[in-house]
């Protein structure tokens, strides 16, 4: 190439950019104090402190877990043919468990049978009571029994398949830590009163779990699965059922909480002392109840009548009940109404009754068809088919003070005679006539 091909670069002017001078100048350096506050700023407090060389807060441990525990390993599919005939396949466990004494399949505790384990907690309770600690043979054969009698129930209720054995280690597992003391005075008597409102709700929630048992048995026929949620369920309900016979039998004196879950601890003292009030108060209030049943238990007043005699028109003697008296004057067997405006069914005939009764009870009485019945000799009990007081139908109300002439026309079998006739006066009186 020569010369005048070479291109001559055109001068440009002195205050012209150049290339680099149009960038954008380069960010000027921070200074070391500046860079020291952005990056505190962002530094988490912790980061700080490790800077600084301090040690961490430990962090408050949450509360511990109520001592007794059950736990379930996880399953995937369980067999069908063992699950079909699980009933059959747990005879051999309900004999054992049986003799144990340490419950039934609806529940592992904290109703004890009769059995070893029964025997061992009388003991239990009277080393506790000298002692104020438990023995540990004591405990440890207790704990023993009830893990067997819990690892029945596990494999009654189809939670797994595999057979539970008597010893080792096993897919559900139950242990109750030993304390150093347990309470004197709590032992039975404030137990007791303490569980009943735990022992109510495990009822409910029993009746729940059978439910989902009898659903997971279809679902394990059909799926070879037990739905997760039911699984669940269930076990926390042998976990809490578990935790309440341990509180109960004094392995614990650790009141169980109200809860499904393993990791829920120790109920709180109130919670204890609302539970043992409101037990208090249940047994109050059952006590309460079977006294006023005593006191007011229906009463039956009875007299012999002979038959022939009050068809022969010899008056019946009086009974009393409550401020009020009946008499039976007379009766006519068979009866039969004028000109048969009524006639009996075939092979059946009336039987008629006078009867007199007296208000004294200082306020009105009413009567009706469904106060009188008549036993027959066959047993079977029969409602007037006729009825009227002083000529008027009823249901008739009599006033204090006055008596009322009731006839009384029944239908029974021609078979068959009158055994007894009861006046029902209220809930809980009744007069009765004992036919000879």
């Amino acid at each position: 190439m020569t010369d005048a091909e070479i291109p001559k670069e055109e001068p440009q002017p002195a205050d012209a950019p150049t290339p680099e001078s149009s960038a954008p100048p380069p960010p000027e350096p921070l200074e070391d104090q500046q860079v020291e506050a952005e990056a505190s700023a962002l530094e988490p407090a912790s980061f700080a402190a490790l800077d600084d060389g301090e040690a961490l807060p430990p962090e408050e441990p949450g509360p511990a877990p109520y001592p007794v525990s059950f736990d379930v390993e996880p399953i995937g599919k369980l067999s069908r043919l063992s699950t079909f005939f699980r009933i059959i396949l747990a005879i051999p466990l309900l004999i054992v468990v049986s003799i144990i004494g340490g419950g039934s399949f609806s529940g592992p505790a904290p109703f004890l049978g009769v059995g070893l384990v029964t025997g061992l907690v009388g003991l239990h309770w009277v080393t506790v009571i000298v002692r104020g600690r438990p023995v540990g043979w004591v405990f440890d054969a207790i704990v023993h029994m009830q893990r067997f009698t819990v690892r029945a129930t596990t494999y009654f209720l189809l939670i797994t398949d595999k057979y539970p054995p008597f010893d080792g280690d096993w897919s559900a597992g139950y242990d109750v830590q030993r304390p150093e003391k347990l309470s004197r005075r709590k032992i039975l008597f404030w137990k007791t009163l303490a569980i009943i409102p735990h022992a109510i709700i495990l009822t409910v929630l029993g009746f729940a779990a059978s439910v989902c048992v009898v659903i997971a048995w279809f679902a394990i026929l059909f799926t070879g699965r037990y739905p997760l949620g039911l699984r669940g369920f269930v076990i926390g309900w042998i976990r809490w059922y578990s935790r309440v016979g341990a509180y109960w039998v004094s392995l614990r004196d650790d009141f169980p909480p109200y809860s499904l879950s393993a990791e829920a601890p120790a109920a709180s003292r109130s919670a204890h002392g609302v539970s043992a009030f409101a037990g208090g108060a249940v047994v109050a209030a059952s006590i309460a109840g079977i006294a006023a049943f005593l006191i007011l238990a229906p009463t039956t007043e009875t007299v012999q009548v002979d038959y022939a005699s009050l068809l022969g028109g010899q008056s019946s003697e009086e009974i009393e009940i409550s401020d009020a008296t009946i008499v039976l004057p007379v009766a006519a067997d068979p009866f039969e109404f004028t000109d048969q405006i009524w006639t009996a069914e075939e092979d059946e005939r009336f039987v008629a009754f006078l009867a007199q009764v007296t208000n004294e009870t200082g306020f009105d009485l009413e009567l009706a068809e469904g106060d009188f019945r008549l036993k027959d000799t066959d047993g079977d009990r029969h409602r007037p088919a006729f009825m009227s007081l002083d000529g008027l139908r009823p249901p008739r109300d009599l006033t204090d003070g006055n008596t009322v002439i009731v006839i009384l026309i029944f239908e029974i079998p021609s078979g068959e005679d009158p055994q007894s006739l009861s006046y029902k006066h209220d809930d809980l009186h009744t007069a009765k006539f004992e036919f000879e």
